[in-house]
């Protein structure tokens, strides 16, 4: 199982909002690196690679497929116009939902699914992100709780006030959290699954 960390590539360009009105935004897109706005790019990696092991997709082509589908325009990687082509790539079947139930069928069918969380919003502290975020979930448990791999992981980010006792870590970088969890945190985003299978 392969996990990739968006931290570990500081110095690695993913050339972003290169669609913003604003000037300074532009330029400011133009610095921003994996670590800071990689999370799609890595959570598609690992999706890949759960339903394809071995596979080649890699850091390289998944930001030269964000460029040539322009959703790098935005802040972080647009996934309603990465994510079709890169099922398509991949020969991988998608839905895009807001249906958790349709996760976890997703899920237990052998299939995994980047999941698009919102960050903090009032009465609600974001379990995996305090902004916007991507991550990957890969299975569930016999528990019913879903197997998550963060890329922006870290030592300490689920002890944060409003999130202690929510998720349980397994073998160093596998995130378990109950389903009803996910809901709250894609409350914002629109959709908040992105599903994909082997076809």
């Amino acid at each position: 199982m392969k996990y990739i960390n968006q931290l570990d590539y500081p110095h690695w360009l993913f050339v972003t909002k290169t669609g913003m009105e604003d000037a300074e935004q532009r330029e400011n897109g133009k610095t921003t690196t994996v670590s800071s706005s990689g999370c799609g790019l890595c959570s598609a990696i690992m999706v890949a690679d759960r339903l394809l092991p071995n596979c080649t997709f890699d850091l390289t082509a998944a930001i030269d497929l964000a460029y040539s589908v322009k959703a790098n325009h935005r802040p972080g990687t647009d996934y309603t116009l990465f994510a079709p082509a890169f099922a398509e790539k991949m020969g991988f079947s998608l839905e895009m939902t807001n249906d958790v139930d349709a996760l976890c069928a997703c899920l237990r069918t052998g299939g995994a699914a980047v999941i698009n969380v919102g960050g903090d919003y009032e009465g609600h502290i974001g379990l995996f992100s305090h902004v916007g975020h991507y991550i990957t979930a890969i299975g569930m448990e016999p528990d019913g709780r879903i197997a998550i791999l963060d890329p922006a992981y870290e030592v300490g980010r689920y002890e944060e006030e409003g999130r202690k006792g929510k998720v349980e870590m397994k073998n160093d970088f596998i995130c378990l959290c109950d389903p009803q969890l996910l809901v709250a945190d894609t409350a914002t985003r629109d959709p908040g699954f992105y599903l994909f299978w082997r076809k």
